[in-house]
């Protein structure tokens, strides 16, 4: 199986935020890295360790039939 996508949007990064008044990481809600949006003003706080970004207009398409299509 494969995916294929009409639009991919960057929307931001996932990381450990820390506070800019100690310099300490900001505790997440229970997750490893906590996802912050471009824009967001915690950005210039954030130590990313993955880009995210957001899938739009996904078909689910099988390998065999994508081959097929693109020997054409």
């Amino acid at each position: 199986m494969a995916v294929l996508v009409e639009d991919v949007t960057v929307w931001g990064v996932a990381g450990i935020v820390y506070a800019p008044d100690t310099l300490k990481p900001v505790p997440s809600d229970g997750e490893q890295f906590t996802p912050v949006a471009y824009g967001d003003r915690r950005i210039p706080w954030t130590l990313a360790c993955r880009e995210v970004v957001a899938l739009n207009g996904c078909t689910v398409v099988s390998l065999e039939d994508l081959a097929q299509q693109t020997a054409a």
